[in-house]
């Protein structure tokens, strides 16, 4: 298998068994960034938007707002995402670095929280930009890449020290998180896809976490949610009392995980 097509795999692996708990716990963080990337593009005049890798679609009604002449369009790799997605938008199961649109289709496309998941983020984005009219605009935002959250880090190192499996999505093929983690970095990718009027900022995250919140986060999202379903059910359940017993005293800083959002927008 192709090491695109091993990359797709895994994200596809990955996100098809949380839509629930992504729509309900995920989505709305995001949401707030994504907003971010709309206020840096010019959407009054569009007839034709896309959000490329817009997961359960929680952006869509926003994009509408900014573009009110515009007909919306939102594509994911994973179908169970995009059948969460409003059903009053366009919605097509779509690799994004193989558009299946024709040349010149959008007036702009917002991409948030998904370019680090191809290999090659220079593909994605030379394909987005074939998509483009002359002179429409992209918008995306990514992880950067100064991540902390101390009560996960200590919920992880519980699971290593019952010996609960690795999680299997890292020993995957690699994503493009490291090329375009920082705001030079971004804007060099864009520059590489052809681009032209590259801006580049960021911005904190935080996500300030109640215990009852992050043990929902533990058992439903991410990488604790994979590691534990490797083991039988009354294994795993052991294994997430003792994670617990782990963290519940630690303090209420200690739940609040911190990052950095890179922004970029571009003109084709």
């Amino acid at each position: 298998m192709a090491e695109g097509a091993a990359n797709a795999s895994v994200v596809v692996g990955t996100y098809e068994p949380i839509v629930p708990a992504y729509e309900a716990m995920w989505a709305p963080l995001l949401r707030v960034h994504g907003l971010r990337v709309l206020d840096g593009l010019d959407l009054a005049e569009a007839t034709c938007v896309l959000d490329l890798g817009c997961g359960v679609g929680r952006l869509l009604s926003d994009v509408a707002d900014r573009a009110p002449r515009a007909t919306v369009v939102g594509t994911d790799l994973t179908h169970s995402m995009i059948r969460a997605a409003p059903s009053r938008f366009g919605r097509v199961v779509a690799d994004a670095t193989r558009s299946p649109f024709g040349v010149g289709v959008f007036d702009a496309i917002v991409s948030t929280f998904m370019l680090f998941h191809v290999p090659e983020p220079a593909v994605a984005l030379r394909a987005a930009r074939e998509t483009l009219r002359p002179g429409g605009s992209i918008g995306v935002a990514v992880w950067g890449d100064r991540d902390a959250f101390p009560a996960r880090d200590v919920w992880d190192e519980t699971l290593d020290r019952l010996a609960v499996p690795e999680d299997p999505a890292a020993a995957g093929p690699p994503d493009g998180d490291a090329l375009v983690n920082q705001p030079g970095k971004l804007g060099a990718v864009l520059v590489g896809a052809g681009f032209g009027d590259v801006r580049t900022d960021t911005d904190d995250w935080l996500a300030a976490w109640d215990l009852d919140g992050f043990l929902a986060y533990r058992r439903g999202m991410g990488t604790s949610r994979r590691r534990l379903a490797l083991l039988d059910p009354a294994a795993a359940e052991a294994a997430f009392g003792e994670a617990t017993r782990a963290v519940a005293e630690l303090p209420a800083d200690a739940f609040e995980h911190r990052d950095e959002v890179v922004f970029g927008w571009a003109t084709a």
